[in-house]
Formats: structure tokens, C-alpha cells, sequence
């Protein structure tokens, strides 16, 4: 049965003490033979009674609560305490402490702010109540993304802030950085294609590469209670989601695809996304991205080759994956920045339930944590120098050359039309094949064919 309110409790019990004081008023002024009901000049106990009774019923009827609320506002000052730096160059939080709390450094805290602090989810409306700063609000989303068992009571205890308000502020900023998503995630046009196209090659010598893409696993630290829990359970976790990444040579995501559950294949991830059902948007006729061997090769996916049967591969194909793996490397940093930075990634602290909005609020937050991935990597606080994912860049051979390489040229042509799937990918090794010599007699070493050891290929690394 549904409760009943104290205040409903006390209006009722107000008005059956009224009307009893209405009777006994009556029958006093008929027993007293009074002209008038009411006697204002000279009231009669029974007359006060009355009017008491009826003041307080008018009263609780036009009350919200019986007791009047006393709200608790905080009078913390941890937002300022850790914000502040002295005059004497002293504070609280020095660098290194303030970047593990909140994962920016001060100055990278600002530029966010000033990037989403005009956003009309932060207005105060005529009947809302005053917010706190936009600030002090990123900063309890940061504080939340930035710890793997992150919730509302821990938050309460670190910010004595109130349980709903820690929600509702970070479901502001994560609406404010998803409504900027299009500034900080977008596909490169051709004149940037072409840059990056010419870094990459630079430093691996995969001509027209504009990207690397693999999928990553996001755990679930909660078993979904949907009809469809059994989908989610993948193959490094009981339960996971499935997320495609595409990121560029400096490990800015510049595609993604996530909300699948855990046992998605990244193949189908792939087949699923605009730039591969739209390539001709995405790519220009030479353009690809490099991957692993989940997927299927194309014109604009190139991936590592598989094993045969027997587990062996022929010395071309063992020389064109050991090439591969270099460039690939970059997306493993892309992931450990990624995922190192937000370790909220690393364990999901919300339940998927048939409602749709569970998950859809899970993507919303993956959405946001990727557009502060990039906004790190832009205003250059994306690396951590005491993190081990740094990578030592080594250019093996001159690339200007063009003389040295007669696969080079085709591979600034389009495919034939009516080609194979593997074409594009046969071509990367003949030409692979072809400058192996050279880039190891550049760097200082000459190997013969014969003796390059015969390893598998790079598998997807989640």
C-alpha cells in the first residue's frame, strides 16, 4: 500500500479538530444567545479555539512540508584549496598530485572550462538554484573518470557535496563536451589526409597510410540485467562493450564506433562504420588505414596476414607483418592514453537493464571521455612523461628517393577496377619486400631473407 505523507497526516487531523471546535463554537453562541458568530472585540475561549484551529488547517493546507527544511549547504572549500597556487609559488596540490587527481594540469583545466562554460546547460533559470562553477564542476567529472571505483558517496566524501548534485553536475558537463564533440572528433579533409599520410610514411614507410584502427574491450564492472546479458560476455571479460577505434599518427581519435557488446567482432564493427560503407567520403582512390588480422583486407583496410593451416606463412608475408607491427604500435599508445588517463574505461561502474537509456547513458560518457582525450592531446597534455607508452620514432631510410622504389609508383594509383579484396594489401608487401634490404642496411644492419625469424602475426590486442 502507498504511504501516506506526514502532511497529508496532519491535515487530516487538523480538520477533524476543526470541525469538532466548529461545533462546539455553534452550540456555545445558540446556548449564549449571541447575535453574531463571531465576537472579535470580546472573544470567548470557545470562539478562540476555533479560529486557531482554522488558522492552522489554512496553514498546513498552503505548506509544502509540516516542518519547515533546513538545507545543508556546504561550506567546503576543497575546489579552492586544490585550485590555489601562492604568491610564494606554494599550494596544496603541487603538479604532479593535481594531474593525478584531476588528469590535466591547471592550465589545461582552464582551457576545457573556457571551451564549455557558455554551454546553455550551465544557465541559471528564474526557479533553479544558483550553480556552482562551471569549473568546480569539470572537476568533479575529471575526478570521477579519473578512478576505476568512483561513485556518488565517494565523491560526497571528497567534495562534501550533496549525493544527486554530484549527478547532476557531471551529466552537465557531459552533455556540454558532447554538445563541442564535432570540434574535437572529426574525419581529416585531404589536404590533412595527405599530411599525415606523409608523417606515416616518414617513419614506417607505408606510403598514402592515413590511420591505424583496432577494436579495444571497455569491462563492465556490473553483469547487465537485460534480456540480452549473454551478448556482452567477451573473451578477456565476463562482461564488456566493444569499442572501434581509428586514430592518426598522433594518437588523436579521429573515428569510433562503440555501444556493441562484448562478443562483437571488430570485423563487424568495421563494416558498420561511414568510412567503410562510405569510402569515397572517407578516402581518396590510394588512402588507407592499417589494422590487424581480425579484418577483412580491402581497398582501404589493409591488415596483417594469417596464419595458414599449419601456422606458417611465407618469408614476404612474416617481412610485411614485422613492417606492420611498428605503425600499429601507435594505436596500443593511442588505447594505454586513452584508457590510462580515464580509467573510469577500465571498469564501468553503471548497469546495463532493458530500459535503452542505461546504455545509451554509457555511450555518452564513452563519447565525452574520448572528446577530452583529444582536447588533451591538442593543448599538449596528452603524454605522460613518466608513463612507459612513449615511442622512440627512427626514420630508416631516405623517402624522397623515388628512383629506389618500382612498387612505389602503384601505389599512388587506385586499385583496377575489379580487382581482388587482397590487391592493395599485396602491393604493400611486394613493396615491403623490395625495401627491406635497404632499410636495414640504413640502419645499420643487413639481414638476407633466410635468417629473418618466422614469428606469427600481430593479433588484435585489447
Amino acid at each position: 500500500m502507498p504511504c501516506t505523507s506526514a502532511r497529508k497526516k496532519a491535515i487530516a487531523a487538523a480538520r477533524r479538530v476543526f470541525r469538532a471546535a466548529t461545533a462546539m463554537h455553534i452550540v456555545s453562541c445558540f446556548i449564549k444567545d449571541y447575535p453574531e458568530l463571531f465576537d472579535i472585540e470580546d472573544p470567548d475561549p470557545v470562539t478562540v479555539s476555533f479560529m486557531a484551529t482554522f488558522t492552522r488547517l489554512l496553514h498546513l493546507r498552503e505548506s509544502r512540508y509540516v516542518i519547515e527544511r533546513k538545507c545543508r549547504k556546504s561550506v567546503s572549500e576543497t575546489f579552492e584549496d586544490d585550485l590555489r597556487v601562492n604568491e610564494d609559488g606554494s599550494h596544496w596540490l603541487n603538479d604532479s598530485e593535481f594531474k593525478k587527481k584531476y588528469r590535466c594540469t591547471r592550465a589545461t583545466l582552464d582551457k576545457i572550462t573556457a571551451a564549455i562554460e557558455n554551454n546553455p546547460v550551465f544557465a541559471e533559470g528564474s526557479r533553479r538554484s544558483k550553480q556552482i562553477p562551471v569549473k568546480h564542476q569539470l572537476m568533479i567529472l575529471l575526478q570521477f573518470l579519473g578512478q576505476e571505483s568512483e561513485n556518488n558517496e565517494s565523491q560526497r566524501q571528497k567534495f562534501k557535496t550533496g549525493y544527486g548534485s554530484n549527478c547532476e553536475y557531471r551529466k552537465r558537463v557531459v552533455q556540454a563536451l558532447i554538445d563541442i564533440r564535432k570540434e574535437w572528433i572529426y574525419w581529416p579533409d585531404a589536404e590533412e589526409r595527405k599530411e599525415i599520410a606523409q608523417r606515416i610514411e616518414t617513419l614506417f614507410h607505408f606510403p598514402n597510410c592515413i590511420g591505424m584502427m583496432d577494436g579495444t574491450l571497455l569491462p563492465l564492472a556490473f553483469e547487465p540485467s537485460s534480456d540480452d546479458a549473454a551478448d556482452y560476455h567477451g573473451r578477456k571479460f565476463p562482461y564488456s562493450l566493444t569499442v572501434l577505434v581509428i586514430n592518426d599518427d598522433k594518437r588523436r581519435i579521429r573515428a569510433y564506433l562503440s555501444g556493441y557488446p562484448g562478443s562483437t567482432h571488430d570485423n563487424r564493427l568495421w563494416r558498420n562504420m561511414k568510412p567503410n560503407h562510405q569510402a569515397d567520403k572517407y578516402f581518396s582512390p590510394q588512402e588507407y588505414v592499417l589494422a590487424d588480422t581480425a579484418f577483412e583486407p580491402s581497398d582501404n583496410c589493409i591488415p596483417a596476414y594469417k596464419n595458414d593451416a599449419a601456422f606458417h606463412l611465407d618469408p614476404d608475408k612474416v617481412k610485411f607483418n614485422t613492417a606492420l607491427s611498428s605503425p600499429r604500435v601507435i594505436t596500443e599508445h593511442t588505447m594505454g592514453l586513452w584508457k590510462g588517463r580515464l580509467p573510469w574505461l577500465r571498469s564501468i561502474r553503471m548497469r546495463i537493464t532493458n530500459d535503452k537509456k542505461t546504455l545509451r547513458n554509457i555511450i555518452r560518457y564513452i563519447d565525452a571521455t574520448v572528446v577530452l582525450h583529444n582536447m588533451l592531446i591538442e593543448f599538449g597534455d596528452g603524454d605522460d612523461p613518466d608513463a612507459p607508452w612513449g615511442l622512440e620514432d627512427e626514420v630508416l631510410s631516405d623517402i624522397g628517393d623515388e628512383t629506389r622504389a618500382p612498387e612505389r609508383t602503384l601505389l599512388d594509383l587506385p586499385t583496377p577496377q575489379g580487382s581482388a579484396p587482397g590487391t592493395r594489401r599485396d602491393q604493400l608487401k611486394n613493396y615491403i619486400r623490395e625495401m627491406w634490404f635497404r632499410w636495414r642496411q640504413n640502419g645499420g644492419r643487413m639481414e638476407d631473407y633466410d635468417v629473418i625469424s618466422t614469428g606469427s602475426e600481430m593479433s588484435s590486442d585489447y
